[in-house]
This record gives C-alpha cells, structure tokens and sequence, in this order.
C-alpha cells in the first residue's frame, strides 16, 4: 500500500523539493557534513534527491516510476525493499537511509541487512524526522490529511539508536536542523551537532 502511493503520485513527490526548497537544503546541508567516500548505496533512494547531489552510486525503492526518475539522475537502480538487499555481503563503504524509516515495515530487519551489506568500519547514515520534535509533532498530529504520510510511523532519535545497539551499530556523530515548524523554515536554518531538537536529525553510526 505504502509503495503503490509513491509510485502513483511520484511527481508531485518530487516537485515537493522544489516547493520546499529552504528545507530541502536545511537538510542536505545536515547530511554533507556527515557524508562519507566510498561505494554507496541509497536505501529508499526514491527519486534520487539525496543520492544524486552526494554521488551515490547505488538505489534501492520499490517504486518502478520513482526508479526511473533516480536512474535519470545517474544512479545504478534496483527495485526491492531494504529488509530483503539484493546485494552481496561487504559490499558498500557507506549505506544511506533519507526519510525511509517511517514507511519501513520492519526497521530491526532493515539495519540487519545492512549490517550484512557494509564493509567493516562501514557507515549508516540515517535521516529521520524527529518524532518528539516541534516539526515533527506537527507532521504526525496532520498525518491523516496527506497522502505520503497517511501510514507513516515516526521515530525519535532515542528508539532509532536503541535499535542501532541491538544490530551492532555504534553511534559516531550526528546533526540536527529545522527547528521551526515547517511554515517557518528559512534559508538560515541552524545546523547543530546532537540529535535531541532538530525536527530533521541525521545519525552517523559505524560498523565495527
């Protein structure tokens, strides 16, 4: 259900960047900062707004038309679901998850497979919408009123990190921005270092 939403409306999912072009770069801004080199893959690379401009090589969605948009964009795409990657074992520098999280069926199974698929000393570096943060207080209590996040499930940075532990995952740095409601973002948004208030927080963890 979750995918055959992306893939019906993915233009208006795409055009979404450019409608919110000061969060989008808020939150590009956050990811850069903590963006490795390597051989990476995007977990949920949908239509290849964070992959392309960091140079991701590899996308994985289940959305056939997000696909073709992303492989336009210059990314190597495979259709499939991040619990199941369709990928050997140690294959990837670094494994990127933008905004993914909250659609997840399984998470737990999710970091497993990418546990599996990194190299050692490999990083996850996950994006998520901070469920106890004012933005995203605002996005799950009007939830039922979009078609994107209808059957979303937010996470703070506290259950995310738990499960990082319970997969083999150490925590190595992180960044938060947007710390407005989404009506009141401006091009100057703040990035900091931590994870407690941002209402878009990036985790950086390591494979050891």
């Amino acid at each position: 259900m979750k995918s055959k939403i992306f893939d019906q409306n993915w233009q208006e999912y795409d055009k979404w960047y450019e409608d919110n072009e000061s969060i989008y770069k808020a939150e590009l801004n956050a990811v850069r900062e903590l963006i490795p080199s390597g051989i990476g893959l995007e977990i949920g690379v949908g239509t290849g707004r964070f992959a392309h401009p960091f140079h991701v090589e590899y996308g994985i969605d289940p959305s056939l038309n997000m696909l073709h948009l992303s492989k336009k964009r210059n990314i190597q795409v495979v259709q499939g679901k991040g619990e199941e990657l369709p990928f050997k074992n140690e294959a990837f520098h670094f494994i990127l998850i933008m905004v993914t999280l909250c659609f997840v069926d399984d998470v737990l199974k999710l970091f497993i497979e990418s546990m599996r698929t990194l190299k050692k000393n490999g990083n996850l570096i996950t994006g998520l919408i901070n469920k106890n943060s004012v933005l995203g207080k605002k996005y799950d209590k009007s939830r039922q009123r979009s078609k994107f996040y209808k059957h979303a499930r937010f996470f703070s940075p506290e259950r995310i990190l738990k499960l990082f532990n319970e997969t083999g995952f150490t925590l190595i740095d992180s960044r938060q921005t947007l710390f407005r409601s989404s009506g009141k973002i401006i091009d100057a948004e703040t990035l900091k270092k931590g994870y407690n208030k941002g209402g878009f927080v990036v985790l950086k963890a390591e494979k050891i």
